[in-house]
């Protein structure tokens, strides 16, 4: 059987202003499907959700739903009840079950009565608030009776999505559900959703979430609508595949243009009755517009002064808030062109790690030195005030037409259209643009103060795939020192030249390579106590012989490569070994570079090694059949 059809829009058309929304565009949305909404900030992504949830409907348009479909939303600009508890707002998206309950409860009809039973059963609603347990235990929220006025921002979008996902609708629709969130509970979130039976739109910039989760992906794009089955990874190829196919109609179209043109200004005759027709269909032709491409133009840092050999040292580093643990005993020491990547829960300390760093807090015990050439620049976008009043270009500006970047001087336009403001929405109002070009804007103000050394606290939230591509290219580029505290797995793994972890008691963890090799060598205390009891010595076995032999050569590297192999990887945990102890910086701080260099020439080794042995060991097999 096909999957039911839950919703369809048709002749969706909506402007703001000059800025084209939808045009004629459609959609609609399976049951089963996880569908991932991307686009360009202002694309039009919020507004095609509101559409869905039937909050904002278009002028003329076509919305048919399924009977009796229960949506739920999560927005971006989620409401909570400031004065209940976390539980009690969660369990505001459970009211539909305990209608049903009350229902049941009361005189009906033995028909309707019978129709109430089945759906109690279907959605097993006899036991919610055991459910409710189950959702605040799995996304780490607190069962107080405390208002949610005091929590988090982080805690406040997990009470939000377990609202929402507690109230089991036909449909949900989630608005950038992992900003703000820490790793574990994105991935718990990733999980969640990969066996969940229900249909999900979804929102997200997160590009490692998207891959993971969607089935389909639809990109809104100047006003048209474009439908990619699969994940992230097949959604770049079909893009591509359309693109092209773009260019190569517009390259016809253009060439019909130039031959018209050219028989119109040879032959008189075309000017004659009979060839008419052939004028009219040059000039629907030559009325037609080519493809509309956004600009892609690359996001430059300011480059600041030169950093000398010491940059940044915390030498035993203590801090606590009461009795609980923050930072122990850190030692660190920055050499110039580090990328670090910072992670660790909600609350586990990231925010505080910068502001030791850049002076505002004090530690308990231990030295922060700063060397003298360090100009920090810390992007922190929560504390970046933007006047709604304002324009984009006077928010920059201020009143002048050029801004200083370093020892360049460029116009005001010339700055904001790098961080994509196009003619248009530069002279904007603030308040009219989206969350993500704020962000961006944001991301444009704090950068003009120039520095070497950049301090990003979650500067990946709101931005859209454009520009998270953009920032990454000039983070890559940018000769300074940096921080990024981030919970964005996909660009952690980009800019990262080391990793460092906190788990929230206090103790950190440091390796070099970027987030994925962090995940592969991070500790896990009792899952490496159970592993030293019952699992018996780690050995490498040597392949038995083929029953044809390899040439002698091969035969003989086979023979030897058991050893190779293990001397390769015990090369590899020295150096592991080397990175990871505390007092790495102390004594050979100077020799980051230089051994930075050889670990990963280690590495490529050990891998190799390892695919010329899978590579004898195939021909062997293959040999002996």
């Amino acid at each position: 059987m096909s999957p039911r059809n839950l919703f369809t829009a048709e002749n969706l058309n909506l402007s703001i202003g000059e800025q084209i929304i939808f045009d004629d565009a459609a959609v609609s949305a399976f049951e089963g499907e996880r569908i991932a909404l991307i686009g360009r900030n202002g694309s039009g992504k919020t507004t095609l959700l509101k559409v869905i949830a039937g909050i904002e409907i278009p002028m003329d348009a076509k919305i048919a739903k399924e009977r009796d479909l229960r949506i739920a939303v999560m927005p971006q600009d989620f409401q909570l009840d400031e004065n209940l508890s976390a539980r009690e707002n969660i369990r505001t998206g459970q009211e539909y079950f305990y209608e049903l309950q009350r229902a049941y409860e009361s005189k009906l009809p033995q028909q309707e009565h019978e129709r109430i039973e089945e759906l109690l059963n279907r959605y097993d609603a006899w036991h919610l608030d055991h459910k409710l347990d189950e959702i605040m235990e799995k996304l780490h929220l607190r069962d107080e009776d405390t208002p949610v006025a005091g929590c988090s921002g982080g805690e406040k979008r997990r009470i939000a999505l377990a609202r929402a996902i507690v109230s089991e609708p036909d449909l949900l629709l989630l608005d950038e559900p992992t900003n703000h969130l820490d790793v574990e509970t994105i991935e718990w979130i990733e999980n969640f959703f990969a066996s969940w039976r229900g249909t999900a739109v979804f929102i997200t910039h997160d590009r490692r979430f998207l891959d993971k989760i969607a089935t389909r992906i639809i990109e809104l794009d100047h006003g048209k609508i474009y439908s990619y089955p699969g994940s992230y990874a097949d959604y770049l190829a079909g893009r591509a595949e359309r693109l092209e196919a773009a260019d190569a109609q517009e390259n016809r179209r253009q060439s019909f243009l130039r031959r018209e043109i050219e028989w119109v200004r040879r032959s008189p005759k075309a000017r004659m009755k009979r060839n008419m027709g052939r004028l009219r269909r040059y000039e629907e032709i030559a009325a037609q517009s080519g493809p509309v491409r956004d600009e892609e133009i690359d996001l430059v840092i300011p480059k600041g002064p030169r950093l000398g050999n010491m940059t940044l040292e915390l030498k035993d580093v203590s801090l606590s808030f009461g009795e609980r643990n923050i930072i122990k005993n850190f030692n660190f020491e920055f050499a110039p062109g580090c990328r670090l990547g910072v992670v660790g829960p909600n609350g586990a300390g990231k925010t505080t790690f910068l502001r030791l760093i850049t002076g505002d807090l004090a530690p308990d015990s231990g030295i922060v030195r700063v060397a003298p050439t360090v100009q920090f620049n810390y992007v922190d976008q929560s504390r970046v005030i933007l006047d709604g009043n304002k324009s984009v270009l006077d928010e920059i500006g201020q009143g002048v037409s050029t801004v200083q970047l370093g020892s360049e001087t460029i116009s005001v336009w010339t700055y904001l259209r790098r961080f994509l403001f196009d003619e248009r929405r530069i002279n904007t109002r603030v308040d009219r643009l989206s969350g993500g070009e704020k962000a961006r804007l944001a991301l444009a103000k704090v950068l003009l103060n120039g520095g070497n050394f950049l301090l990003l606290d979650e500067p990946t939230n709101d931005l859209d795939l454009s520009s998270l591509r953009l920032l990454e290219e000039a983070l890559l580029d940018f000769n300074g020192c940096l921080i990024a505290v981030s919970h964005d797995r996909y660009f952690l793994n980009r800019i990262s030249t080391h990793i460092l972890g906190f788990d929230g008691e206090g103790n950190s963890f440091f390796t070099p390579g970027d987030y994925d090799y962090y995940l592969e060598k991070r500790p896990h205390p009792a899952v490496n106590e159970v592993k030293e009891k019952n699992t018996p010595p780690k050995t490498v076995s040597v392949p038995a012989p083929a029953k044809k032999k390899l040439t002698y050569k091969e035969q003989k590297e086979l023979d030897s490569m058991a050893d190779a192999v293990a001397a390769a990887e015990e090369k590899v945990a020295e150096y592991e070994a080397l990175f990871s102890s505390p007092d790495f910086f102390q004594s050979h701080g100077g020799e980051s570079a230089r051994l930075q260099a050889e670990f990963e020439e280690a590495q490529k080794k050990a891998a190799s090694l390892y695919s010329r042995w899978e590579e004898l060991e195939a021909k062997a097999a293959e040999c002996s059949r």
